[in-house]
């Protein structure tokens, strides 16, 4: 039905979240044509009303429960939940909670947008499946903007991951506080910095009822062989000598917490920081990697004979003891990240002796990928013993951006069939919520954003119809039908590479080991050794082993899972292609989810973006497979140069062709340079690898030696 004009706003309560669902109320209601309507706090017999509020401030009436408009009386505090129904001549907007009201202001505004009018018989109720959904507010800039939290915000998140930091100074609480113990941590002007602009974030989310957590890599450490030499020698005097020790790593000297000073430094640290920042109420620590190490037990005079693992675990318990006593409800979680590697039964057993405020963010294999959608008895096993011991058990993985893509493009990377997918699998796992590894680029619209959306509020609800209406809706209905026909092709390609997530990152573009080299048996042998080192542990579901012990059949189903999914890419790509064809310059549909400076893409744009990603990912996918087919070719042919050249020809000629096709179309973005980010120069090392391989063939200058014995 048409809103009447002479509707007034009826809000009992006052909060800062009551004040953001009004905005926008105000802002939904622009799409009806209705701007600058009075505000109540009370409803007025016989008045057309919009009624927003909870069951803490809005006075339930007996009608509502006799006739089932409402069951927010009876809804679970963990799950925020809405409804939306007319009861006379007043539209009720109720959440079981400031967020659960903001959210049904959302539904609304996307009803009208839809329909242009909220239909007579309104009646909807819906709930969040999931307590925990955290999300960072963008991939690409701290501290982002407020429209980065509203959108954020409107695709369901629960909890804004406050940074991502790797080899800056927002990952540690020393970049926000300065203590006396250690005063040179991090330059002061930083510091101040760093602290004003947090303070004004958390201010942000307190806005949209969106709860902080903050990661940390810990303990900090001189960095990677990425940062300058300068960098990593100032860290050596930001420290007394004394309290440092070494990681046994490439990251070098790290703060040993083993030291008495250290720890009274953390002490201080901790009351400090969440004494400032008490809405933090969740820590991710991370470790070793990314300037977050511990100390070599087998180097450090304090720490000899305590592991990594018992450092981690006690500055775990150190963390929760101590962040307690400032921030009472304190958890402190952690992952499986490298330490599942050291040694699967050692991992389980020290996670059930960690305390109850400690848990779990934990990928599937060993990091997020788009296209993995595995479930194990690792990630059963982990998810029993958080259920046994009371610890939040969250699901890592990526919704929008990954690690596991082609980076430097401005591609937008939808693939919806999988985000309900991934979310049905942690469902199933009945995990305390999920975390978006990376974030995305909310301008752009993703349509994963709106399939995140969806599914929390129905992880079983059917994927193709969710997604069917989302595609339509985002681009139109004869653009949108070919969008999903694409997206179906894309899941198809997804599913097959899902079991054949060996390796992480040597499987992904920007990491593989045969980038812009020829695959010959010394490359073989030079990447070997490191990818025995660093393929995943087995893992099962029931009898299947996603991970089996021998190393020829691992490369073998890289190879495979490339090989199959190529033909899905191409038909995702062809049907794509159509999409482009079919769609007009309108902004796409769901453009109002964002109300920042940058322009969303239009219908046309996006498609033509989404074309990026397809094309990319099918292009270098095959070169990967390539490359670990030959790999597995060079190990099946007992590492004999002469019997793996005798039967490696043609796939080094369809390898050779792979790398000139991916040279080609990478040279073409590069050139354009409208669908690349600065930086971007992946065409030469494709071209490159491709004039070796043709060289070996031709038995030049390239052509193999056997290795030495």
């Amino acid at each position: 039905m048409k809103l009447p004009a002479n509707l007034t706003l009826v809000m009992p309560g006052t909060s800062r979240v009551h004040e953001t669902a009004l905005a926008e109320l105000r802002i939904a209601l622009l799409a009806a044509g209705l701007e600058g309507l009075p505000l109540a706090r009370t409803l007025t017999p016989g008045q057309p009303s919009i009624l927003l509020g909870t069951p803490a401030e809005v006075e339930i009436h007996p009608d509502w429960i006799r006739d089932g408009k409402t069951e927010l009386l009876h809804a679970s505090p963990d799950h925020d939940g809405f409804e939306l129904f007319w009861w006379r001549d007043t539209c009720c907007l109720l959440g079981n909670s400031p967020r659960g009201m903001l959210q049904a202001v959302y539904e609304f505004h996307d009803l009208l947008v839809e329909h242009g009018e909220i239909p007579a018989d309104l009646q909807l109720r819906k709930a969040f499946q999931m307590p925990f959904r955290i999300f960072h507010q963008r991939f690409d800039r701290w501290p982002g903007q407020r429209a980065d939290l509203r959108y954020i915000s409107r695709l369901g998140a629960s909890h804004c991951l406050l940074e991502h930091d790797w080899t800056g100074d927002l990952r540690h609480f020393q970049g926000y506080v300065t203590s006396p113990l250690f005063p040179l941590a991090v330059d002061r002007e930083t510091v101040a910095r760093n602290n004003r602009q947090l303070h004004a974030l958390l201010k942000e989310c307190g806005d949209y009822g969106l709860d902080a957590t903050f990661w940390m890599t810990e303990l900090p450490c001189q960095g990677g062989p990425w940062l300058p030499q300068e960098a990593r020698d100032k860290f050596l005097d930001r420290f007394p000598p004394e309290v440092l020790s070494d990681s046994g790593t490439y990251q070098g000297k790290v703060l040993c917490f083993s030291h008495p000073q250290v720890q009274d430094f953390y002490r201080d640290l901790v009351q400090r920081f969440l004494g400032e920042f008490p809405e933090i109420s969740v820590l991710f620590l991370f470790g070793l990697d990314a300037d977050g190490e511990f100390c070599d037990p087998a180097a450090c005079p304090r720490c000899g004979g305590v592991s990594k693992f018992a450092q981690r675990d006690r500055l775990i318990r150190f963390l929760i003891e101590e962040g307690q006593r400032v921030r009472p409800g304190l958890r402190v979680l952690t992952t499986g990240w490298g330490w599942e590697r050291a040694g699967v039964e050692e991992f389980l057993a020290r996670q059930k002796q960690l305390p109850a405020a400690s848990g779990l963010y934990m990928p599937a294999e060993y990091d997020g990928w788009q296209a993995e959608r595995q479930d194990h008895h690792l990630l059963r096993a982990t998810r029993e013993i958080c259920r046994e011991t009371g610890q939040l058990f969250i699901g890592y993985d990526n919704f929008h951006w990954g690690d596991d893509t082609v980076h430097q493009l401005r591609d937008i990377q939808d693939f919806p069939l999988g985000i309900g997918a991934k979310l049905r699998r942690w469902q199933e796992l009945a995990v305390d919520g999920v975390f978006d590894h990376w974030g995305g680029f909310n301008e752009d619209i993703s349509s994963n954003s709106v399939a995140c959306r969806e599914f929390f509020f129905n992880p079983a609800a059917d994927v193709s119809a969710t997604c069917r209406k989302i595609a339509r809706r985002q681009f139109g209905a004869a653009a949108g039908e070919a969008v999903f026909a694409a997206w179906c092709e894309l899941e198809t390609a997804h599913a097959g590479l899902s079991d054949h997530c060996h390796w992480s990152p040597q499987q992904w573009p920007a990491w593989y080991p045969g980038f812009g080299d020829a695959p010959v048996p010394a490359k073989f042998e030079q990447e070997r050794p490191a990818l025995l080192d660093s393929r995943q542990p087995e893992k099962f579901h029931g009898t299947f082993n996603y991970n089996p012990p021998d190393f020829a059949t691992l490369l073998r189903g890289v190879s495979d899972a490339w090989a199959a999914a190529g033909p899905h890419y191409e038909k995702a790509i062809a049907c794509m292609t159509e999409a482009e064809r079919l769609a007009g310059d309108e902004p796409v549909g769901y453009a109002f989810w964002w109300n920042g400076p940058e322009q969303t893409p239009s219908r046309r744009e996006h498609i033509r973006r989404q074309l990026v990603y397809l094309r990319a990912m099918a292009l270098f996918g095959r070169e990967i497979g390539l490359h670990f087919g030959l790999h597995a070719l060079y190990e099946q042919t007992g590492r004999q140069a002469e019997a793996y050249f005798a039967q490696a020809p043609a796939l080094l000629a369809a390898d050779a062709a792979a790398c000139q096709a991916a040279g080609d179309y990478f040279g073409q973005l590069e050139a354009d340079g409208t669908l690349v980010r600065p930086g971007c120069a992946w065409s030469q090392p494709f071209l490159r690898k491709a004039e070796k391989i043709e060289g070996v063939l031709n038995g030049g200058n390239d052509a193999p030696k056997p290795p030495s014995p």
